[in-house]
């Protein structure tokens, strides 16, 4: 039962890349683990006696989403900078984990550089040159592909507001319930449809990801050997038209039992929110931030 350090009892190329295959399936099950674990680590964050938990959700929506809106407006970097610093003692006065924001900030420089990697380049930004890609050919116009010094301006700063804009959505998210988020944003006359969905979207997304986690534990418990590309690539795509109809029964079943008992779209709360003088004072705190940076900005 030891592990044989001989070549000769090394397993073929093919058991290896079924051994590899097999590896992403239960890559993408962890993953389905991962997501039904955060989801309840969201119940356990808004339950925190943080900052921002003890704020309305009318208020945290204005505010938050306020300053989401004054943030793509910004276009200095130092400004940006105070606010990215900003978010993040919030999100410690709000006794947030640093893991919860750490995907997202490890997330957010790599997409965003995907994204604004060509703002760097001469060609778009022209600019002093800082480093040199590429050497065309002689009679070429430009004669070189340079990354400039206000191509990496735009793209810091596309970066650095990116990054300041998904903090603020995921500390809105993070410190508020669910059914208390929808409730404020169904005072502050968001249409009912829109709040429907996503509601019904956050209940059941729990149920949709144990479903398609338990066709993929079925898949690895009934494979002995693993087909050719052809054949699970048609796996692939019929587990996800099952996974549809399981779903879409499923949506109509309970909006039609919802309906059955009085449903009409409205979210109520046993405890319903009132306005209070720290709500007031955190709407005069936001405010006075948007003045600061559009003013420095």
């Amino acid at each position: 039962m030891r592990r044989s350090d001989n070549p000769a009892d090394a397993p073929p190329p093919s058991v290896a890349g079924m051994r590899a295959r097999r590896n992403v399936v239960r890559h993408a099950v962890g993953s389905f683990a991962r997501l039904v674990e955060e989801l309840a680590a969201n119940n356990d964050i808004a339950s925190a006696p943080g900052l921002l938990q003890q704020v309305d959700p009318r208020a945290k929506v204005v505010g938050l989403i306020g300053l989401i809106v004054v943030v793509t407006l910004l276009h200095n970097i130092a400004t940006l900078a105070i606010a990215y610093t900003a978010c993040i003692a919030l999100a410690a006065a709000s006794r947030i984990p640093a893991r919860r924001f750490a995907r997202a900030w490890l997330a957010i420089p790599l997409f965003s550089a995907a994204v604004v990697l060509p703002a760097a380049l001469n060609i778009v930004t022209p600019g002093h040159p800082l480093l040199t890609l590429w050497r065309f050919e002689a009679g070429h116009v430009p004669a070189t592909l340079d990354v400039t010094d206000n191509g990496l301006y735009v793209a810091a700063r596309f970066i650095l507001r990116t990054a300041v804009c998904v903090t603020l959505a995921l500390l809105l998210t993070a410190t508020t319930h669910s059914n208390r988020l929808f409730r404020g944003l169904r005072a502050l006359g968001v249409p009912m449809l829109f709040v429907t969905l996503l509601s019904m979207m956050e209940r059941y997304l729990v149920v949709f990801v144990r479903a398609a986690e338990e066709i993929h534990l079925a898949k690895i418990s009934r494979s002995i050997t693993v087909g050719n590309t052809r054949q699970e690539q048609a796996w692939v795509a019929s587990g996800m038209g099952a996974l549809f109809r399981r779903t879409q029964s499923l949506g109509n079943d309970v909006h039609l039992a919802m309906v059955s008992r009085g449903y009409t779209g409205e979210v109520y709360l046993l405890d319903e929110p009132q306005w209070r003088v720290t709500d007031w004072a955190f709407l005069l705190v936001i405010a006075g931030t948007v003045i600061v940076l559009v003013v420095i900005g």
